[in-house]
């Protein structure tokens, strides 16, 4: 799991921190901030870093829209990007990756892996290739985004490499759903995409014990739903359909097609097959968006149960109701502008004002209690006097 995440030069992000130090990265993490405080961001942010490993930085802004002079943060003037992930990854240990990406080249100049104790296992720099295995050398390929991308790693390599680009490239974001994209007829994909485009081929390949769980705990939030089905199309299309069974058994299972199931069910099937995957970090955007606030409770309880480490944003005090407070106080996470536009994060239940009140309300209670806009400034002032 990722403990610690630092990124300088990015959008709204400069000399960022999650969380706060001295403090790691929980297993489950919550956002919560005023509009335009840098929620989305932060999610791009980690979305960012992992493609970095893909090797597809280009594509990826493509998908985006986005033009690669409106990565960096308008209150710098520089094009390169800092950024570093300390992660825990099993059977490694600690590594810790850190580089310097040029915006103008579209990929990393510099970077460090480290491991354990600050055993150096790959640096580049000055267009020198530093693997212990082969002493330095210069790269003789083209890459985007990290060398790793392109670097073939093999058992000669250290673990702790082929370990840190698997887990870096099985970042998922999920923070673009879209309904309408989610209702489309698609085929051939190993995924969804982004906004939840291709959910009927990803779901096609579902089989045996993996659809009979995703089955039974879609049936947990829609106990009338009988079975998810996906109908083959002309030329390899994929269509989605969803069958429900009532009270009254002599009716056939009502039979709706993806174009007209409700928003909430599509964005928790979204989500709950999101589960069934090799993904290990995932990253919802509003997590509360068109779902029923009686789904919320059940919603959230998967979510802090699921093996993959969480990164969700919410405006919604729901959402924070249904986290015991032990784990409200590790995991919600304020992100506010600095009187700079810099965002910062604080731990919402650290600050004096919620952690009083947590002591007689409920986290969603206090979130609802608590004039944000007030926090924001007394945290701005603060800053202003350090």
């Amino acid at each position: 799991m990722i403990k610690s995440f630092y990124i300088d030069n990015f959008k709204s992000l400069v000399d960022f921190s999650l969380p706060p130090e001295p403090q790691q990265l929980t297993k489950f993490t919550c956002l919560i901030g005023l509009n335009g405080a840098g929620k989305s961001t932060l999610l791009q942010a980690f979305d960012f870093v992992g493609q970095l490993m893909t090797g597809q930085t280009k594509e990826w802004l493509a998908l985006r829209d986005w033009k690669k002079a409106e990565l960096t943060s308008k209150l710098l003037k520089k094009q390169l990007i800092t950024f570093r992930v300390v992660l825990e990854l099993p059977n490694v240990g600690q590594v810790d990756w850190a580089g310097l990406f040029n915006v103008n080249l579209l990929r990393c100049t510099s970077e460090v892996v480290k491991i354990g104790g600050g055993t150096t296992v790959l640096k580049l720099s000055d267009g020198q290739l530093y693997l212990p295995e082969r002493r330095q050398g210069s790269i003789d390929f083209a890459y985007q985004g990290s060398v790793l991308s392109q670097l073939k790693l093999h058992e000669h390599h250290h673990e702790s490499l082929i370990a840190l680009k698997k887990f870096m490239q099985s970042l998922k974001s999920l923070e673009m759903l879209s309904p309408h994209l989610m209702r489309q007829s698609s085929k051939s994909a190993d995924d969804v995409g982004r906004g939840g485009e291709k959910l009927s081929a990803f779901l096609a390949q579902f089989k045996g014990e993996q659809n009979a769980h995703l089955l039974e705990k879609l049936h947990e939030f829609y106990p009338h739903v009988n079975e998810w089905d996906i109908k083959s199309l002309r030329y390899g299309w994929k269509k989605l359909l969803v069958r429900e069974d009532y009270l009254d058994s002599s009716r056939r299972p009502l039979e709706t097609d993806a174009r007209h199931i409700n928003d909430g069910m599509l964005r928790i099937l979204t989500l709950l097959a999101q589960t069934q995957t090799e993904h290990k970090f995932l990253l919802f955007d509003e997590i509360e968006n068109g779902i029923n606030p009686e789904l919320i409770g059940k919603l959230v309880s998967t979510l802090i149960s699921i093996e993959q480490q969480v990164v969700v944003t919410t405006h919604s005090p729901m959402i924070l109701n249904y986290l015991p407070d032990e784990v409200a106080k590790e995991s919600v996470i304020l992100l506010y502008r600095d009187s700079r536009g810099a965002t910062k994060a604080r731990r919402f239940f650290d600050l004096p004002v919620p952690s009083k009140k947590l002591s007689s309300l409920g986290p969603g209670e206090v979130f609802v209690d608590t004039y944000l806009e007030d926090v924001v400034r007394d945290l701005c002032q603060e800053g202003a006097q350090q």
